[in-house]
């Protein structure tokens, strides 16, 4: 009886993987493609941005952290899906409508309350913008993140109301301009990436005191880098950037503006 019912199990099991197969084998194509899209634009895209716009960072500012790269790398996903957090939400505030008019385009179905909120928000982030420029803001800086979240609300549109053809295509052309526009204005690509950096208050020219550990001398200066063993930051009294070893820190005190 007892190996009875085990060959009952079994076949039960069998049986059971045979559906899930069978169900697996009868989803489209399209949607396989649409989800190997995302999973690269998640884990493809983000991952080999991050490496390359902090190289652009360091080389701006005339350094390189080689135990960043090779003891810190969560940190450094981290600080890039915090500024490319702040680019999707930029890119939904500044272009919202334009998702509204590709889905109108593409004959979707879209709330008309959904449509007077997009518009709401978007009239009140260009007119902070506006605001921004004329107070005096760094226009450079704003607009290279306008044409960071022009790439992005295009890349984002693509992948909600196109088919996967288009989408590995929008993949290739977003790392392009990204690659492209970051290597032509790198001044402003570390600005982006300083976005990141000042969040967790381990770099973008935040200010910093660091006390040694032995003399209990005092040193100031702008943040560029907190990496695993180094701090790299920029002397209140000296240009370029200096090194300073966390072993022989007493304490440091970052200063968040």
């Amino acid at each position: 009886m007892g190996a009875r019912a085990a060959s009952v199990m079994l076949l039960k099991e069998y049986l059971a993987l045979g559906d899930l197969i069978t169900k697996i084998k009868s989803v489209p194509n399209e949607i396989w493609w649409r989800t190997l899209s995302y999973i690269l634009s998640a884990f493809f895209l983000v991952p080999n941005i991050t490496m390359i716009m902090f190289l652009i960072y360091m080389g701006e500012y005339d350094f390189f952290s080689y135990d960043f790269f090779t003891e810190g790398v969560f940190g450094m996903k981290l600080f890039f899906v915090t500024t490319a957090f702040f680019l999707f939400i930029s890119s939904l505030a500044i272009f919202s409508p334009v998702l509204l008019i590709v889905g109108k385009i593409k004959k979707k179905q879209i709330d008309k309350q959904l449509i007077a909120l997009s518009i709401l928000f978007t009239l009140i982030t260009w007119s902070l913008l506006i605001l921004e420029l004329i107070s005096g803001a760094d226009t450079a800086r704003i607009l290279f993140v306008l044409g960071m979240c022009t790439v992005i609300i295009a890349h984002i549109s693509v992948l909600i109301y196109f088919k996967a053809k288009a989408q590995f295509i929008s993949l290739g052309a977003i790392t392009f301009c990204i690659v492209f526009m970051s290597f032509n204005w790198p001044a402003q690509s570390s600005k982006v990436i300083s976005i990141g950096l000042q969040a967790f208050g381990v770099g973008g020219d935040l200010p910093i005191t660091i006390t040694n550990a032995q003399s209990g001398v005092i040193t100031k200066g702008k943040l560029k880098l907190i990496s695993p063993k180094f701090i790299y930051f920029t002397p209140s009294t000296e240009k370029g950037v200096a090194t300073y070893s966390l072993s022989n820190v007493g304490y440091y005190v970052v200063d968040k503006k």
